[in-house]
């Protein structure tokens, strides 16, 4: 049995936010110190930033799409959603803001429609490719 895989698209999403929680933390941390805090709740602070970033890492590494011949499957901290290739009715790109469920790296990415109301919101990296591979083992697909 043929297994495709496909890594996430990764943008500057995470980075991002991971920078921003280090502003956030630094001037929580000079507050601290300018309130006469101890250096304790600093390394605290520090503990839970370098934790968060630690999560980021293995979020952004662990997850990836593959297709074999009758199922999508969606990786991500080692869980996995299985979407029959039969059920996929639509593949579109995302627009606006979605609030489904989320399996991806990066803002913006493509929303699978399968079963009667079910969708998902992907970034395979190479989505193109990704909706064409779907497409050969699944003619009825529109995209």
């Amino acid at each position: 049995c043929l297994v495709i895989l496909f890594e996430s698209k990764k943008d500057r999403t995470y980075p991002i936010a991971l920078g921003i929680l280090l502003i956030v933390y630094s001037i929580v941390g000079i507050v601290i110190v300018s309130g006469g805090g101890n250096y304790s709740e600093l390394i605290v602070l520090a503990v839970v930033w370098v934790l968060q970033g630690t999560f980021f890492y293995f979020f952004l590494r662990t997850t990836f799409y593959t297709i074999d011949e009758e199922q999508l499957v969606c990786h991500i901290f080692g869980f996995k959603k299985r979407i029959r290739l039969s059920e996929i009715r639509r593949i579109e790109p995302q627009k606006g803001y979605y609030a489904g469920l989320k399996i991806n790296t990066a803002w913006k990415g493509i929303v699978v429609s399968y079963g009667k109301w079910d969708e998902i919101l992907i970034s395979p990296a190479q989505e193109q490719l990704f909706i064409e591979t779907i497409k050969a083992k699944n003619p009825t697909l529109q995209a």
